[in-house]
């Protein structure tokens, strides 16, 4: 049989290694298995479809339990492996999922938020490091003035044509809206009906965001 420099330098390294700890007296076999046990140990992997664009991406949602299989904290969120579609993968989105969405436990309903995740309207001022916590009448108000505010600065009634005709356009350019995968159907029908009543032209959506 022939024997390469790699395979030779490869089992004479482990055989000299196993008789080195032999030597030693230690048994590995106890560290090993109780490794393997904290790793794993209260863990529970829960498989889940992504809920943002409708390429039904499947992922796996790890969640630590107690002795007595109440939920403790989540703890990741993953591609599924065994999914026929993603096989593993996830985008931007769906790999940060634990860091954007409420996560429900699917034995007991209860909604897991991850402690990092922003749950409040944050503001930071024109000119300012800061991101100060509003509420969000405050936040919705504020909104809605500064669209009125741009759109009334910005707005086109008419436009001259090449012929010197004018034609009436009724839009602005000031304004832009973009729509993602978190939006269903009738949300977006809704939100590209209130823009074009506004008069904005530049609608664009993408699913990854």
């Amino acid at each position: 049989m022939k024997v390469t420099r790699r395979q030779f330098l490869k089992v004479t390294g482990a055989t000299a290694a196993a008789m080195a700890v032999t030597d030693l007296g230690f048994d590995m076999s106890a560290t090993a298995s109780a490794v393997k046990e904290l790793r794993i140990k209260n863990v529970t992997p829960t498989p889940t479809i992504c809920p943002y664009c409708a390429s039904g991406c499947g992922l796996v949602i790890y969640a630590q339990r107690d002795s007595a299989g109440k939920f403790e904290k989540l703890l990741s969120v993953h591609g599924d492996p065994d999914n026929p579609i993603n096989q593993g993968c996830a985008c931007s989105k769906g790999a940060a999922m634990f860091n954007l969405r409420e996560i429900y436990d699917p034995e007991t309903g209860e909604q897991v938020i991850n402690p990092k995740r922003v749950q409040k309207p944050m503001y930071r001022a024109p000119g300012s490091d800061k991101w100060v916590e509003k509420d969000w009448n405050w936040m919705l108000d504020r909104i809605a003035e500064k669209i009125k505010e741009t759109r009334d600065g910005s707005f086109i009634h008419q436009e001259k044509l090449e012929d010197g005709n004018n034609i009436i356009v009724n839009r602005t350019e000031k304004i832009a809206s973009i729509g993602g995968s978190g939006l269903d159907n009738e949300e977006c029908y809704l939100l590209s009906k209130m823009m074009r009543s506004l008069g904005v032209v530049y609608l664009e959506t993408q699913a990854r965001i």
